[in-house]
């Protein structure tokens, strides 16, 4: 995928060096670079931090990006896994459930869940996202945004692959109970 000529542009000046092109392509990619952070960070200042540590590995690593694809395609999957190194790093113990101890969770109505979820915006959405528990949180993030396989969270994270797919259903189960209650449904 090509990209637009001032994003080349920025990319080949912050190779030499260019403080103004990186302010220039971090205010440009800041919005969508942001939600991911928001999505993995349990606050907007952990947020701040998820974001400017993963534009320090992309500035960092600019030699790495071989101008093939997509290149915000490149600069998310660095901002991501800085969020992720970042979680490693901070979240001091992390508890994993054995999915062979969880009862049965609760199923709604798909009507009543379809019509709450067409009314949410994105911001309740994300806030919503930061309440899950940091583990849960994280593989849910990975699997539903990131686009990774249950085999591929399990590495990264040391799980097994049902205990990573149980997260995720944990995480889609409380998503849609948190969402159906701001709408009453």
């Amino acid at each position: 995928m090509k990209e637009h000529p001032e994003v080349q542009e920025w990319i080949r000046a912050c190779r030499e060096g260019n403080a103004r092109a990186q302010r220039k392509l971090f205010k440009h990619f800041y919005g969508p670079v942001m939600c991911i952070c928001m999505r993995y960070a349990g606050s907007t200042d952990e947020a701040a931090d998820m974001l400017n540590e993963g534009f320090l590995k992309v500035f960092s690593n600019l030699d790495k990006y071989e101008n093939t694809g997509s290149f915000e395609a490149w600069l998310k999957r660095v901002v991501c896994n800085a969020a992720l190194d970042y979680r490693r790093r901070f979240v001091k113990k992390v508890d994993f459930v054995n999915i062979d101890e969880m009862p049965d969770t609760q199923q709604i109505a798909d009507d009543a869940v379809d019509d709450a979820v067409a009314r949410i915006s994105s911001q309740e959405l994300v806030e919503l996202i930061q309440q899950l528990p940091p583990v849960t949180r994280t593989v849910f993030n990975m699997f539903v945004f990131e686009g990774f396989s249950h085999r591929d969270i399990s590495q990264e994270l040391n799980i097994s692959e049902n205990t990573s797919a149980w997260h995720v259903n944990s995480a889609r189960t409380k998503l849609k109970d948190a969402i159906c209650k701001m709408y009453d449904e």
